[in-house]
């Protein structure tokens, strides 16, 4: 169902994108600032085209920055430097009010992937001593009910041997706390197209007796593909919350902070990396970097899938071509058994003659 709100989607005025993103400036001025740096500038000229322009587009001050990866993220919304963003993200989200007590660090801390298509993941422990994992995803895993599943049973896992190993014989299960997987996909699976027009979904576990039973495990899935789809007015706050983190069309961006004048403060620290372009093209190239090796991974991936489906479809043409071998031999078997009973049928037929001759004779 489509929300409905007194700011609605429609052609953007820019002056209202120059309050928010800054004063425009020229395609020349913003290639100027770009070249005040020989090393940004020579990174720059390595970007594709498309990227380029968008770098351009964004110095000019025609449209936002993709926060959700991973380097504008952390910039944009540090749970160390900026808490309360993140907390007033994950409020809305969960639906309750949410403190982050510390920043865990991600590395090692989860199953390897043998590579990855996460963009952005950030690892937060609330004040109750919940985890909560937040990724972005580029492109959505196939299989992402079993790999989350594996992701939680690693981190209660690890929870369990840290607290057993703290608490000793004091330890009990009700120590350990929930944890918390929200999974961020920018170009959703075909699981989650099938469910348009939902685009989230909250997992949690129920036994049909209705017996309450507490469990750890929560997962939450955004697609924010079908989100933009669906979508199309900003009238709650967890709507403007994904609507900053996902989208960098000026349109989108005067809607939101019409509606939510809050997220101009965010708006302002983006638009600093408009006057240090060094330090936007190093995110950039970082970001790029990632989405590049995500890329190959994903296209072996298909390819491997491709491998797989000719091999099951060449299986069964083999198969229906045994079976057809079998088919005509048994035919041919047959046509064998056929033509030999006619043969025994012509020799009988010939000595009944020859004996019809010799009683006439």
């Amino acid at each position: 169902m489509k929300h409905t709100s007194s700011v609605s989607a429609g052609s953007v005025n820019p002056a209202d994108v120059a309050r928010i993103l800054g004063s425009v400036i020229t395609r020349k001025e913003a290639l100027a600032r770009i070249r005040t740096d020989a090393d940004a500038y020579l990174s720059f000229s390595g970007f594709p085209k498309e990227e380029q322009e968008k770098i351009l587009d964004f110095i000019q001050g025609n449209r936002g920055l993709p926060i959700l990866y991973d380097s504008f993220f952390k910039k944009i919304i540090n749970p160390e430097t900026h808490p309360e963003r993140l907390e007033q993200f994950l409020s809305a989200l969960l639906e309750q009010p949410v403190r982050i007590r510390s920043v865990l660090p991600v590395e090692g801390t989860k199953l390897s992937d043998g590579g990855s298509l996460v963009i952005m993941d950030i690892l937060t422990e609330l004040s109750d001593g919940t985890i909560v994992d937040i990724e972005m995803q580029k492109i959505g895993y196939a299989f992402p009910g079993e790999r989350s599943s594996c992701y939680l049973s690693d981190f209660i896992m690890r929870q369990y041997n840290r607290v057993r190993s703290e608490r000793r014989h004091l330890f009990s299960f009700r120590d350990l706390k929930p944890v918390w997987l929200i999974v961020l996909m920018e170009n959703s699976s075909r699981e989650f197209h099938a469910a348009a027009p939902h685009y989230i979904h909250r997992s949690s576990l129920v036994f049909d007796s209705g017996i309450k039973i507490r469990s750890l495990e929560h997962i939450v899935y955004i697609a924010l593909d079908t989100f933009h789809e669906i979508v199309q007015n900003v009238d709650k706050e967890l709507d403007a919350w994904l609507t900053f983190l996902s989208s960098d069309r000026p349109a989108d961006i005067v809607r939101l902070v019409k509606a939510y004048p809050q997220f101009a403060e965010c708006y302002q620290d983006i638009v600093d990396f408009r006057r240090h372009p060094k330090e936007l093209i190093g995110m950039y190239s970082e970001a790029l970097a990632i989405m590049d090796r995500n890329t190959v991974l994903y296209m072996c991936d298909e390819q491997k899938k491709e491998i797989e489906a000719w091999k099951k479809e060449n299986e069964a043409r083999k198969k229906e071509n045994e079976e057809l071998m079998l088919q005509l031999h048994s035919a041919a078997a047959e046509n064998e058994r056929k033509d030999a009973a006619l043969l025994e049928k012509d020799a009988l037929i010939a000595a009944l003659q020859k004996e019809i001759q010799r009683l006439n004779q």
